[in-house]
């Protein structure tokens, strides 16, 4: 057995409902788990195409704040549903164009935004 390893270059931040995206083609409803300065990962009903750049709108739950990404599913699993134990697939994503100022400030917003929802208790 080999041991884990992981592939994160970022921390991500559960985001626990306080935050939701949209992807701005047809597919499955997508719910956010978490994100970080190098991407999200979400939970579907159907899996996501790998290495397909796609437009996603990520917003405040009460839609004061609101920012579109480009990001790449770069792995994508099946898993138990979190909700009713229906069958759900697991899917990270990359964020694409980083490099570029615009981006990196809405990413870094995106974050901001998580972290002001986070619990200590």
């Amino acid at each position: 057995m080999t041991a884990f390893q992981e592939r994160r270059e970022a921390v991500r931040i559960s985001v626990q409902g306080t935050l939701t995206i949209e992807t701005a083609t047809p597919g499955p409803a997508l719910r956010l788990l978490d994100v970080g300065t190098g991407g999200f990962a979400v939970r579907s009903s159907a899996p996501l195409p790998l290495d397909i750049v796609t437009s996603y709108r990520i917003a405040t739950a009460d839609r004061k704040w609101s920012a579109f990404f480009q990001a790449r599913a770069i792995h994508c699993k099946l898993v138990k549903g979190d909700r009713d134990g229906a069958p759900e697939y697991a899917t990270g994503l990359a964020f694409v164009n980083t490099d570029v100022a615009s981006v990196q400030r809405e990413i870094m917003t995106m974050i901001d935004h998580a972290m002001s929802y986070v619990s200590f208790s």
